[in-house]
C-alpha cells in the first residue's frame, strides 16, 4: 500500500494521543514541584496557568509529536527495504524522544542497555509494518484486514500505541524538562523575572498513561469495526 496511507493513519492516532496528553497534563502539579530561587516565578505562573498551557506546554507536546513522526520515516524505510535495521539505527536513535531525554548521569552498561531497548522497540515496529507497507491495497483498513488477522492487528495497537513504555521501565533514567520565560507567557512586568527551568518527567508519565487509556481502546475499536465490515 502507499506509504503515505500508513503515515496518515499513524499521525491521526498520534495527534489524538497528544491531544489527550495535553488534556490530562496538570501544569500546576509541575509548578508546585518547583523550589529554591524559582519559587517566586512559579508562584506567578501558578496564577496564570492557562497562558502557560497554551504558550509552553502545548508547543512542547507538539514538538514531541513531530519528533515521533520524524522517527517514523527511517522506521518505514527499514520496513520497505531489504536493508538491515542497523542501516537506520543511528537515524532512528537521533530522533527518539527518550534517547534525547536520557540523563547525563546514565552511563556505561545501563546506557547501552537502554539504547538497545529503544532500538529494539522501533525495530519491532518496522517488522510489524513490513507486510502492511507491502500490501496491494491503497485503502488502509482493507490492507490491514488483508495483512493481519484481528488478534495480530489488536496486539500491534497495544504494543506500539503504548508510547510510555520506556518511561515506565526506566523512569529515573530520563528527564523531561521545560524552560519557561515568564515574559513570553505573561508579558508586562513579568519580563523582569528570570527564566524558570522545571522537570516534568513524573507528570509526563501520568498524563501519557491517561492518554493511552483513551487512545488504545479507541484504536482497538477501529480494528474491531474493520474486521466486522
Amino acid at each position: 500500500m502507499t506509504r503515505r496511507a500508513v503515515e496518515r493513519e499513524f499521525e491521526r492516532y498520534l495527534s489524538q494521543f497528544v491531544d489527550e496528553t495535553y488534556a490530562a497534563f496538570d501544569v500546576t502539579a509541575v509548578l508546585r514541584g518547583s523550589n529554591g530561587s524559582g519559587g517566586r516565578v512559579a508562584g506567578k505562573l501558578l496564577n496564570n496557568s492557562r497562558p502557560l498551557e497554551r504558550h509552553v506546554i502545548r508547543p512542547k507536546l507538539q514538538s514531541y509529536q513531530q519528533q515521533i513522526l520524524d522517527q517514523l520515516e527511517p522506521v518505514l524505510d527499514y520496513a520497505a527495504t531489504d536493508a538491515s535495521f542497523d542501516t537506520y539505527a543511528d537515524e532512528v536513535l537521533a530522533r527518539d524522544i527518550y534517547w534525547n531525554a536520557l540523563r547525563d548521569t546514565v552511563r556505561g552498561d545501563r546506557r547501552d542497555q537502554i539504547r538497545e531497548r529503544l532500538l529494539a522497540r522501533q525495530r519491532s515496529f518496522g517488522d510489524d509494518l513490513e507486510p502492511l507497507v507491502a500490501a496491494d491495497s491503497d485503502d488502509f483498513w482493507t490492507a490491514v484486514t488483508d495483512t493481519y488477522d484481528q488478534e495480530t492487528a489488536t496486539e500491534i495497537v497495544q504494543t506500539h500505541f503504548e508510547f510510555s513504555v520506556p518511561l515506565q521501565e526506566e523512569q529515573n533514567a530520563f528527564a523531561f524538562e521545560l524552560s519557561i520565560d515568564p515574559g513570553e507567557v505573561l508579558g508586562g512586568l513579568a519580563r523582569a523575572l528570570p527564566t524558570l527551568d522545571v522537570e516534568f518527567t513524573d507528570e509526563a508519565l501520568r498524563s501519557m498513561r491517561r492518554a493511552e487509556q483513551q487512545v488504545i481502546p479507541s484504536a482497538k475499536a477501529d480494528v474491531e469495526q474493520a474486521y466486522e465490515s
